[in-house]
């Protein structure tokens, strides 16, 4: 067998970082294989990072049969590790983070990177659909009016978007090693490097089936809800560092108040079981906002009408504590 020629520049590298998914790989790679956009234009780099299920032979098993494929095989370290592992072999002008259980529509390739206008995008994004056992919902965003709507609207997730390769590593912004909630350092942190939002692109198309599993990292790590506090008081300080703190305060403090006393806390913190734990983050919530953002009922964008709004507007101690008795 010839040896393949991993140095030639593609258009866009494919990063898939896999972990013990041997029953869902198949179905990601054939659908990035199935690409309609000319195979030597894209590579896929699969990432077996310490598999014990059989996924690594199942990597090695495709990089023998596709010439797009490259299998790199590295000691468990987590999610966050095998994206970044994975960026000093990439050769892509584009990189795209696409996540093993998953999969794709035939076109997202060529239709993402005709938005790039030939490379002068930064970043170029997709809509995508939410993959529920018994039903699908798709998730829709045709344009933001500004980076300051980018911060407060913009969809955290590191798998719907295609980034500037070059711009990546001038930015030398990496995802954080061994945390959950990783995309959200990420995208906040690569939004603090662009100049406007012109430098953002949409397909309008739903391209990628984000797969929802009750196995996955998000339903089975309850326990490390707390993280999400690491990852807010590294992104502020990343901030701070750029002096940008006080250009993009309001809409720091309106997404990450929003995200606390919504997502975090109505979804997952009440929903725990252990009463120990849950009364330890409600008391951490409480207290990290009121540190973090102690005048954000003053938020300019907390005054514009809506249901979230009113919630947030109302949320006081003695409404919080109604919290602990559930």
């Amino acid at each position: 067998m010839t040896e393949k020629n991993y140095t030639k520049e593609k258009k866009i590298s494919v990063i898939v970082p896999v972990y013990n998914v041997a029953a869902y790989l198949k179905k990601c790679v054939d659908s990035l294989l199935g690409q309609t956009m000319d195979k030597a234009d894209f590579e896929i780099i699969l990432v077996d990072d310490g598999s014990t299920d059989g996924s690594g032979k199942l990597c090695d098993e495709f990089q023998v049969k596709f010439e797009q494929v490259r299998t790199l095989h590295k000691q468990n370290g987590g999610l966050s590790d095998a994206r970044n592992y994975a960026l000093q072999y990439a050769t892509g002008q584009y990189l795209l983070f696409i996540d093993s259980d998953d999969f794709v529509e035939p076109e997202m390739l060529a239709r993402m990177y005709a938005r790039s206008n030939e490379g002068s995008k930064k970043i170029v994004e997709c809509n995508f659909f939410w993959e529920f056992e018994n039903k699908t919902r798709l998730d829709i965003r045709k344009s933001y009016d500004s980076l300051e709507d980018y911060l407060i609207n913009g969809r955290v997730v590191a798998w719907n978007k295609l980034y500037l390769r070059k711009w990546i590593e001038k930015t030398k912004v990496k995802f954080p090693v061994g945390k959950l909630y990783e995309d959200q350092a990420f995208f906040f942190k690569i939004v603090a490097w662009l100049v406007d939002i012109s430098e953002v692109a949409i397909d309008s198309a739903c391209e990628i089936h984000y797969v929802q599993r009750s196995n996955s990292i998000s339903y089975s790590e309850t326990g490390r809800i707390s993280e999400i506090i690491w990852i807010y008081n590294d992104i502020l300080n990343f901030y701070k560092e750029r002096n940008l703190y006080e250009k993009y305060h309001d809409e720091l403090e309106y997404r990450f108040y929003r995200n606390l006393f919504g997502n975090v806390l109505l979804r997952k913190v009440i929903r725990l079981k252990d009463k120990k734990i849950r009364i330890e983050l409600l008391d951490l919530i409480w207290q990290k906002t009121q540190e973090w953002f102690p005048n954000r009922k003053n938020n300019k964008y907390l005054k514009k009408p809506s249901i979230k709004n009113i919630y947030l507007r109302i949320m006081n101690p003695v409404f919080y504590r109604f919290f602990y008795f559930r």
